[in-house]
């Protein structure tokens, strides 16, 4: 994947993150190696030399728009992620927020949101690693569409609902 100057992108599992200069770098003080320098949007002090050869594998295009929409548009039929074992619903779900796939993403904000709904009927919190996937969850998925749609990381959950919202009354 060629990657461009000043292009944002998203590494790892959900930073936001600014393609700041290509440059040769040697980190293992044999051999110098052409990196790609990406400066994180959320935390200017750091960056990430990610090897020129590999890009592809760590790092992604922003999605658009369009491609945000359409995510908020399917959220009514996707599915939300029921897993009954604690254990494997914590890999599973751990093993999504890495590969950054945004459809498990929101199939793990809708389980873990119906399971927090489900157990406070009954008085009860949800389990710590439930709260802390739905957390990296939000965070992955909102960090990218307030950086896309040009508003806070805190105002997506209200542009979701009245995106969705927007949706249901037109279709009636």
């Amino acid at each position: 994947m060629m990657l461009n100057i000043g292009e944002y992108v998203v590494y790892g599992s959900g930073e936001v993150c600014r393609v700041e200069e290509k440059t040769k770098r040697c980190f293992d003080g044999v051999s110098a190696n052409e990196y790609y320098k990406l400066a994180p949007v959320e935390y200017r002090n750091s960056a990430y030399y990610i090897p020129v050869k590999t890009a592809e594998t760590g790092v992604r295009r922003l999605l658009t728009k369009e491609e945000i929409y359409g995510i908020i548009d399917e959220i009514p039929t996707t599915e939300a992620l029921r897993i009954s074992d604690k254990n494997e619903r914590a890999e599973r779900f751990g093993s999504i927020l890495k590969s950054c796939d945004l459809a498990g993403i929101v199939g793990i904000i809708k389980a873990v949101y119906e399971e927090r709904e489900h157990r406070a009927d009954s008085g009860k919190r949800l389990i710590a690693a439930d709260e802390k996937a739905f957390a990296a969850a939000e965070h992955i998925l909102h960090g990218e569409f307030a950086f896309v749609l040009g508003i806070k990381e805190n105002e997506v959950p209200d542009f979701i609902k009245a995106r969705l919202n927007e949706k249901q009354c037109c279709s009636n």
